[in-house]
């Protein structure tokens, strides 16, 4: 089979959900502490502005014990997974309207991905 440039492409653009369904916690931790720090905390039942995302993974929505969630958040009947997590981190005003978290989201899928790790990472 003779390698060609076209073929080369076509390799990379079925690669690329490979790469994004794994991100890095690492990566992850560097940009929740940047992004997310200020407003979550990730110490059980430690809640700041928003909730402590300790043990989100797997949790249903609007359920941190102790934290003041909005209604809509409460009322959205989410289970917080990899699916549901990109979707919320891509733009929570859409997912969930109506609900209180001020971040408009993270535009940058890779970024989503290592994100997501680091939440998964926390139980």
């Amino acid at each position: 089979m003779k390698y060609t440039p076209l073929l080369a492409a076509h390799a990379l653009l079925l690669a690329a959900p490979l790469a994004l369904a794994d991100g890095d916690a690492v990566l992850g931790k560097t940009l929740f502490s940047a992004q997310c720090g200020f407003c979550h905390s990730v110490e059980n039942g430690k809640h700041l502005m928003g909730p402590s995302l300790q043990g989100v993974f797997g949790r249903a929505s609007g359920q941190a014990q102790g934290f003041s969630y909005s209604s809509a958040l409460q009322g959205a009947g989410l289970h917080w997974n990899d699916a549901t997590l990109e979707r919320w981190l891509s733009n929570p005003a859409t997912l969930v309207p109506g609900n209180k978290m001020m971040f408009p989201g993270q535009a940058d899928p890779q970024s989503r991905q290592h994100l997501i790790a680091y939440l998964k990472s926390l139980h």
